[in-house]
């Protein structure tokens, strides 16, 4: 077997170990690690063929339970997804030059795992992150090495072995300590301890980042190319609003699926319109999909059209939708599957979904409405304490039903029940 078929066996033999679950494509396996979903090299299809509408067909189907989508390949193909070439470079001659690499050692990685999270914004993620590094370590030999600045640790990276292959991964550098080689250092120490018992040392670059022409001076060539693919989720996608009993969030594919079959349960007395717009009167899959997919694409910063799902025990119960409407104001609106209904979740999430507008977007005021047959709706609102300050007419049948127009000020805002909120991206 040729050095590049076994750096292509070693990374496919730890995938393999990593998986929690494996799924069979038309175009190859699909790997995941449920308990870590927002780790995307834990959670991906591993096409080995197919043409690019086939292989993105597949990860739709299979990745249909998670926000992102994800495809490696050593096939050189464009999805229209964010793509990343990877070189695949084998240790085979010596460095242009040689550091002192006295102050690189061995460390455990609960040394760095919490330094590596300066490069997350969302903690969340950085955690799964690190723990997907601890996996790492109970699949295959790992050995941590960093350099030290003075006591500082500045500089890290670690060496997985397995049948005389070894491939140096994560190399990092803290900002604070960039520009004064320790990089190169723990690098250069690596390859020397990976060298001393394996006959192949690899490691991978991005095709047009820096760090592959400081690989190149320590004598690392390009044995092969891989490619990763990534339809990174929407940032709202991380949003999470919690209270007692509910959580708030965006829902996967999947998670729509569930929630369309609580919509065909029933939402309301069929022989009464509660909607404006009676969506309920011709139920359609894949229209309702496509409202929510729209939704989440016109979601900006300053422009949000948020249809929040309603979690209970983790299953899907209803909606809580919130968007903007003028500066400075925004407008809800909501729904409970009929089974869900006079148990207080209405009044959960519409206290939640207030607290998140008047407490993170700052929103001066937030708007309502119900026709006046609602009761339930209606009730909500009051006790949440919007005011009256209108109405008008809509005929979602043909018959025109008066809707009463609300509104609730922020410094009239009482919550109801006590929320956490995180995940918020702007």
């Amino acid at each position: 077997m040729h050095d590049a078929e076994r750096i292509r066996a070693f990374g496919r033999a730890l995938d393999d170990r990593l998986a929690q679950r494996v799924e069979r494509t038309p175009v190859g396996d699909a790997l995941f690690v449920d308990d870590l979903p927002q780790v995307y090299m834990l959670n991906y299809v591993r096409a080995d063929r197919g043409e690019p509408d086939e292989i993105k067909a597949a990860a739709d189907t299979a990745m249909e339970h998670l926000h992102h989508r994800k495809v490696f390949t050593y096939l050189d193909l464009d999805f229209g997804w964010r793509k990343h070439e990877h070189l695949v470079m084998q240790h085979l001659r010596e460095p242009d030059r040689r550091v002192d690499t006295s102050h690189v050692r061995d460390v455990d990685f609960e040394e760095i795992a919490p330094l590596r999270m300066y490069d997350y914004e969302n903690a969340e993620e950085g955690a799964q992150l690190n723990e997907a590094q601890r996996r790492v370590g109970q699949a295959i030999d790992v050995r941590w090495l960093a350099a030290f600045d003075g006591d500082d640790l500045a500089a890290w990276c670690h060496i997985r072995s397995a049948d005389g292959v070894a491939q140096i991964e994560d190399v990092n550098t803290l900002p604070l300590f960039r520009g004064r080689g320790h990089g190169r250092a723990v690098v250069q120490h690596a390859i020397d301890e990976a060298r001393a018992t394996h006959d192949v040392v690899y490691l991978e670059a991005l095709e047009h980042d820096w760090p592959r022409e400081l690989y190149d001076r320590l004598g690392f060539v390009t044995v092969d190319r891989c490619y990763h693919h990534l339809r990174a989720p929407h940032p709202a996608t991380s949003l999470r609003i919690r209270t007692p009993r509910l959580e708030l969030r965006l829902a996967t594919v999947a998670e729509l699926r569930e929630l369309y079959r609580v919509a065909e349960a029933g939402i309301h007395d069929p022989a009464v319109m509660m909607f404006e717009i009676p969506w309920t009167d011709d139920l359609n899959e894949e229209q309702f999909f496509g409202y929510h997919r729209e939704q989440l694409e016109l979601t900006t910063p300053d422009d949000f059209h948020l249809q929040l799902i309603a979690f209970l025990d983790g299953r899907p119960i209803g909606t809580q939708g919130i968007n903007t409407h003028g500066p400075g104001r925004v407008v809800t609106g909501s729904w409970l599957g009929a089974a869900y209904q006079r148990h207080g979740y209405g009044t959960e999430m519409r206290s939640a979904v207030l607290s998140f507008a008047f407490d993170v977007l700052g929103a001066d005021a937030a708007v309502s409405g119900a026709f006046l047959e609602n009761e339930g709706s209606r009730g909500v609102s009051t006790k949440l304490g919007y005011r009256e300050v209108g109405s008008h007419f809509v005929s979602p049948r043909g018959e025109p039903m008066e809707h009463v127009d609300l509104e609730l000020r922020r410094e009239e805002f009482r919550p109801l029940v006590d929320v956490e909120i995180r995940g918020w991206p702007w």
